[in-house]
C-alpha cells in the first residue's frame, strides 16, 4: 500500500463496514425488532442484541459519512470535476441504481416471505414493492452520497479555494460542542413531528431518515473540511485518544438506559423527545472523534491482512443483505440457541461476503474498477 495512505482510515472504514454486517444480523435476534424488519428470529429473543443494536445504530452512519467527506474531496481536488464524477458515476451511481432496481425487491419481499404471506414476488413487485414496501435497502447509502457529492461538487465550483489543501492546524476549540448543538437541535426538532426511526422516501429516489440528515450532512462537510486541513497527516491534527475514548464509553451508556427504559419514567412526550436528543447528539459526537481518535494512535498501520480488509470493504457492505438474511431465515429453523444463530449467521455472512468480495468482485475487471475500495 502506499506510503502516502491514510491506514488509521482504511482500517476504520473496514471495521465499521464488518460491524455494519454484524448490526443487521443483531436486529435479527434482538427483542423488540421493527414489525418490517426482514427476518426475526421469535424462538428466543436476546436483550444483548436489543442493546448492542441500540449502541451501534447511532454511530455506524456518522462515521461513514465522514470518511465519504474526507475522501470525497480528497479525489475531487486530485482528479478535477469531470474525472471526479465518472469515477463516482461507476464506482457509486451505478451500484446504487443495480442495486435499488434489481436487489432491494428481493430483500424487501422477505419481510412477506419469511412471514408466509400468501404472495408471489411479481405481485408484490408490481404493486406492494412500488407503494408502502418502497426502499432501497442498504443501498440507500449510495444515494444519499450522490446528492452529498453533488452538494459537494457545487461548494468547489462555487468556491475552487475550497479544494485546496490548507497548512496542518487544530479545529476550534468549540468544534465539537458546535456539532453537538447543531445535530441536538436538529435531532429534537424533526423528531417532535416524527418518530426517530422513521423512514420516508422521496420520489424514489432518495430513501432516508429525517430526523439524521442533518447530522449525516453535517460530518460529510467536517470530513471534508478534515481533508482540507490535514487532520490524520504528519505533524496534522489528530482527536486525543484518552478523553475521546473515555467520552465514547461515558456517553454509550445512559443513551442505551434512555432509549430502554426512559419511557417507564417520562412524563411526556416532549421530554423524551428532547432527552434522545442530547443523549444521542453526545453519543455521536463522542463516537466519532473518538473511534477517529482510537484508530488513528492503534491501528495506523497496514498489513497484508488489513490490506485484504480494506480493499474488500465496499464489496462486503454492497453484498452483505442479499447473502445475510437468507442465512438469517435459513437458521430459523434449525434448533439452536439464539446466540449460537446470532454467532454462526454472522460468521457465515462475514466469511461469505469477504470471499465474493475478494475473488469474484476484486477479481474480474469490470466488477473491481467498481467495487474495489
Amino acid at each position: 500500500m502506499h506510503a502516502s495512505r491514510i491506514h488509521s482510515l482504511d482500517n476504520l472504514r473496514w471495521a465499521v463496514v464488518w460491524l455494519m454486517v454484524v448490526f443487521h444480523a443483531a436486529m435479527c435476534y434482538m427483542a423488540y425488532a421493527p414489525e418490517w424488519w426482514y427476518v426475526v428470529d421469535k424462538a428466543q429473543p436476546l436483550f444483548s442484541a436489543t442493546a448492542f443494536v441500540c449502541w451501534t445504530d447511532i454511530f455506524i452512519m456518522p462515521v461513514m459519512f465522514f470518511l465519504s467527506g474526507y475522501f470525497g474531496l480528497m479525489s475531487f481536488s486530485k482528479h478535477g470535476c469531470r474525472n471526479f464524477w465518472k469515477g463516482k458515476l461507476r464506482h457509486i451511481v451505478a451500484p446504487w441504481l443495480f442495486g435499488s432496481i434489481a436487489i432491494a425487491p428481493f430483500i424487501a419481499y422477505l419481510m412477506l416471505a419469511t412471514r408466509n404471506a400468501p404472495t408471489s414476488f411479481w405481485e408484490f413487485y408490481t404493486t406492494l414493492f412500488w407503494g408502502p414496501y418502497y426502499q432501497q435497502a442498504h443501498y440507500w447509502y449510495l444515494g444519499a452520497l450522490t446528492a452529498l457529492y453533488i452538494l459537494l461538487t457545487g461548494m468547489c465550483l462555487l468556491f475552487p479555494r475550497f479544494t485546496q489543501r490548507a497548512d496542518a492546524s487544530a479545529p476550534p476549540f468549540l468544534l465539537p460542542a458546535v456539532l453537538f448543538l447543531f445535530s441536538a437541535v436538529s435531532i429534537g426538532v424533526i423528531s417532535a413531528a416524527m418518530h426517530p426511526d422513521t423512514w420516508t422516501f422521496y420520489g424514489y429516489v432518495l430513501v432516508l431518515q429525517p430526523v439524521r440528515v442533518p447530522t449525516y450532512i453535517a460530518v460529510f462537510f467536517l470530513g471534508a473540511w478534515a481533508w482540507k486541513k490535514r487532520w490524520f497527516t504528519p505533524g496534522g491534527y489528530a482527536p486525543s485518544c484518552l478523553p475521546w475514548c473515555t467520552a465514547f464509553l461515558v456517553t454509550g451508556l445512559p443513551y442505551i438506559w434512555q432509549k430502554l427504559f426512559l419511557a417507564q419514567y417520562a412524563s411526556t412526550p416532549a421530554l423524551l423527545v428532547w432527552a434522545n436528543a442530547l443523549y444521542q447528539s453526545a453519543f455521536t459526537v463522542s463516537a466519532l472523534f473518538g473511534l477517529l481518535a482510537l484508530f488513528h494512535r492503534r491501528f495506523n498501520r497496514a498489513s497484508r491482512l488489513s490490506s485484504a480488509l480494506s480493499a474488500t470493504s465496499y464489496g462486503v457492505y454492497y453484498l452483505h443483505q442479499p447473502i445475510l438474511f437468507p442465512l438469517a431465515w435459513l437458521f430459523t429453523s434449525i434448533p439452536l440457541a439464539s446466540p449460537l444463530k446470532f454467532l454462526a449467521v454472522s460468521t457465515l455472512a462475514l466469511l461469505l461476503c469477504f470471499a465474493l468480495s475478494r475473488f469474484v468482485l476484486n477479481a474480474i475487471p469490470p466488477l473491481r474498477r467498481c467495487f474495489r475500495s
